[in-house]
């Protein structure tokens, strides 16, 4: 099965116009991201989750050998993805989740 990773720098459309995101760490389970706007920045930490790329949008039909990861979107912050002020609070949060060790978080 081919899978399209996240893109590791990229420009935020919609509820996050204007805000830039640059990968830091890719793991098996996760991904780490800066996040910036303007003179802020923090950090997001979340559980990769996949996709079906969709080959014809107006009949809803999705590609059953192809996926993609996802960012998450607001409403999966508190579930599998975080916000965080500290790159090291991140950093150790990614770790955590890399272990796979079934810890909540």
């Amino acid at each position: 099965m081919e899978i399209i990773k996240l893109p590791k720098h990229f420009k935020g459309k919609g509820e996050v116009k204007n805000f830039d995101f640059e990968q830091v760490k890719s793991g098996v389970n996760a991904y780490l991201y800066q996040v910036s706007k303007g003179q802020s920045k923090w950090y997001e930490v979340f559980k990769k989750t996949y996709a079906p790329i969709c080959i014809d949008f107006d009949k809803r039909i999705y590609s059953e050998n192809q996926k993609k990861e996802v960012y998450p979107k607001a409403k999966l912050f508190g579930v599998i993805a975080w916000c965080l002020d500290s790159k090291k609070s991140a950093i150790e949060l990614f770790n955590k989740i890399e272990k796979k060790d079934n810890e909540r978080i």
